[in-house]
Order: structure tokens, then C-alpha cells, then sequence
């Protein structure tokens, strides 16, 4: 099969859920089809592409005047639509399918023009989204016609998580056989525990076995994880101090710059952290925070954390999708407010019940995860709307 992937971001390295999702995609499926990516600068760190395979070809679009428009520069950009439609003409893909609601309108040009059938994954409802991030009531608008138009004209929405279908559909009405949900799922062949890697970062920040680790991993430029990190600093990093003065919460992240009002001896921010060291250290990881209360994302951050033997203690809200995890494997609360401080707090006080829960979610998370179940519920999909096999 012959893949034409649309991104509104870089993949080279990924630095957010999305990101990881589609380079993930790339690996895997590039392996299996034909794989022709268009992918912007618009998001990204500049990196090289270190994904080597005779069945993938990757290009960028050129940088315009069109970036200052950020992710709406993809609904309105022409180099953008000249770049997909050369590509399309040139690959004679079976299925184009677009990361994310912004390159919809270009893919749906490209069914126009070429008549190949096409998937948009979405990340997010994204006028939901807007609607609580209290983004400009025209914003919003915007966002909720495109993602109407393109809930409509998609040959298969694939959606992250069966609430966010479920919500598409109440939301917009139609078809709801075209929607289907693919759980997002981490590289177990490289997110997985490893003693050395875990003694290696413990032994870095000077940490003894005795010792918590508390990371929260996220893209700082993000705004509902800039508040989750606050949330950290001003409740959670406290409560926990007062009892385990030696804790220390490392917060990993691009924009770390941002917070710099959460500076504490305590907390340590990494900045951007590559694969294997972001993998190194969440093995060394004793509790691994999500106290996210706003927004909405992919939540890739769980099962990455899960299957390198994490203890999770998330908000409802953050772990919202993820209902494969029972609540023995997981602990969900409903704020990031003192009830998340106390759960963190039980789980330091108890290290075999920590090790317990995180035991039990690394084995869901190796059971029912991973690419090769994830690749064939997207080549369903494809079977499902006539692409060619």
C-alpha cells in the first residue's frame, strides 16, 4: 500500500503527543507500505530525520509568511497545497491520511483533485478544546466549522480515545460508522524498564534507593501543562517535602523557560530530553505525576510512563480515554488539588503497593498496546473506506 501522511508538525524529533504518535506511524508503517510524509517547521527543533528506510520518503514545506499564523497557516498556506498535490501526483498514494484537524482542507483538495480516499486522525475535539482554553469566540467558531466540515467530508475520522468520538458524534451529528478509535500507543521496543538506565539517572541527580523521584513529562509551551506544573509547585511539591524532605520532581519539557516563577532546590527542570534519556528516565521514576485540569491532548505521556514500570497518579481529566487501565493500575483522582497531593503522598508511604500498581499496568500496557495491534487497526480502517492493499 502507498501512504501519503499530511502533518502540521516536525517528527524529527517529536516533541509532543502528536508528534510521537505520527513518527511512531512512520517507523511502523514504513516497514509494511509505501510512506511519502509532508511535514512542516513550523513546530520543531530542527532535527534531522533519523528514521532510514527504503519505503519512506520525507519532505518539508518551505517556510512562508504564512507561519505567523501558526496552526491556521495549514487551512490557508498555498505552498502547503502545491506541496501535497506534487507529492500526491508523484507517490500515487491509495490513502492520504492527515495528522490533526489542519491539513484536512489541503487533504480534501487532494480527494477533489485526485480522488484518493482519506483518514483524518484527530487528536483532540478540537472546538472543545479552544471552547475551554477560552480561546476568542471567532477562534472557536473557526475551529468548529472546519472540524464540522471535515467530520463530514472524511472518507475515516480516527479518533484517540472512544470519549472523543462519542463526543464528535453528539457534537456534530452524521455517520458515526465512518469514526473509529485507535488507542495511542508507546514504542515497546523502547519504552520498557531498564535497571541500569534507572540506576544511571538515579545516580545523576544523587539520588539513593531510598530516595522519591516525582516526574511530570509535557511540552511547557502548552499552557494547561504549564499550569499542571504550577499546580506541582504550589500544592503536590509542598505536601510532599513536609513529609519526604529529600523528594526530588523533575519536570521534563521543552519551555521550560516559561516557569521560571517554579523554580524550587527541590525541582529540577530538564528542558527537552531525547528518547532514550526521556525512556532512562522514566525508568527511574517512583510516582509518575499528570495533574492536568484543563485542555485536552493524546495522554501518550500514561502509557509511556506505564510501560516502563511506573505508579501513575493522574486527574480524571488527564487520564480521560485511557480506560483500558483499571483503577488498580492507575490512581485517578478528580483534581490536582489536595486529593492528588494525598494520593501521592500514600503512594511514598507504601513502596510495595507503589510497585504493585506499577507492576500491574506495565503488564496491561505490554499486553494490550503496542505497534504491530495499532498498525492493523489502521490498515481496518483502510480496508475499510477501499484503499488498495
Amino acid at each position: 500500500m502507498r501512504i501519503l501522511l499530511l502533518t502540521s508538525f516536525d517528527l524529527f524529533p517529536p516533541v509532543h503527543g502528536g508528534s510521537g504518535i505520527a513518527y511512531n506511524f512512520v517507523k511502523h508503517a514504513s516497514e509494511r507500505h509505501e510512506v511519502t510524509a509532508l511535514l512542516s517547521r513550523l513546530y520543531s527543533r530542527g532535527g534531522d530525520p533519523d528514521l532510514t528506510n527504503a519505503n519512506l520518503h520525507i519532505e518539508y514545506c518551505r517556510r512562508s509568511v504564512f507561519d505567523h499564523l501558526r496552526v491556521l497557516s495549514f487551512l490557508a498556506n498555498p505552498y502547503y497545497y502545491r506541496a501535497a498535490e506534487r507529492l500526491c501526483l508523484a507517490s500515487q498514494p491509495d490513502v492520504v491520511q492527515c495528522e490533526s484537524l489542519w491539513p484536512a482542507l489541503a487533504v480534501w483538495h487532494l480527494r477533489r483533485r485526485c480522488g484518493v480516499p482519506w483518514v483524518c486522525v484527530t487528536y483532540n475535539v478540537e472546538a472543545d478544546k479552544f471552547t475551554e482554553l477560552r480561546r476568542p469566540a471567532a477562534l472557536v467558531t473557526l475551529v468548529d466549522a472546519v472540524e464540522r466540515f471535515v467530520y463530514r467530508r472524511a472518507d475515516a475520522v480516527v479518533t484517540v480515545s472512544e470519549r472523543d468520538r462519542q463526543r464528535l458524534i453528539q457534537r456534530y451529528g452524521g455517520d458515526a460508522d465512518r469514526l473509529h478509535t485507535i488507542a495511542p500507543s508507546p514504542d515497546l521496543s523502547e519504552f520498557r524498564f531498564d535497571a541500569q538506565s534507572r540506576a544511571a539517572v538515579r545516580e545523576r541527580y544523587g539520588l539513593s534507593a531510598n530516595q522519591a523521584m516525582l516526574t511530570f513529562v509535557g511540552n511547557l509551551k502548552y499552557e494547561p501543562n504549564r499550569d499542571a506544573v504550577r499546580r506541582i509547585a504550589s500544592e503536590t511539591a509542598p505536601a510532599v517535602l513536609a513529609e519526604h524532605p529529600d523528594a526530588l520532581f523533575v519536570i521534563i519539557g521543552q519551555g521550560n523557560e516559561l516557569l521560571v516563577d517554579c523554580r524550587h532546590e527541590r525541582m529540577t527542570f530538564t528542558g527537552y530530553l531525547d528518547r532514550p534519556d526521556l525512556v532512562a528516565h522514566l525508568c527511574a521514576t517512583d510516582v509518575f505525576l499528570v495533574p492536568v485540569e484543563t485542555g485536552s491532548g493524546i495522554r501518550i505521556k500514561i502509557p509511556e510512563a506505564t510501560a516502563c514500570g511506573g505508579a501513575v497518579v493522574a486527574t480524571r481529566k488527564a487520564a480521560a480515554g485511557l480506560e483500558l487501565f483499571r483503577d488498580d493500575e492507575i490512581v485517578r483522582v478528580q483534581d490536582a488539588g489536595s486529593a492528588f497531593s494525598a494520593a501521592v503522598l500514600r503512594l511514598l508511604r507504601d513502596p510495595a503497593a507503589r510497585r504493585a500498581i506499577g507492576a500491574r499496568a506495565q503488564a496491561r500496557t505490554r499486553s494490550s498496546l503496542g505497534w504491530a495491534r495499532t498498525l492493523t487497526a489502521y490498515e481496518d480502517v483502510y480496508a475499510g473506506i477501499g484503499a488498495k492493499s
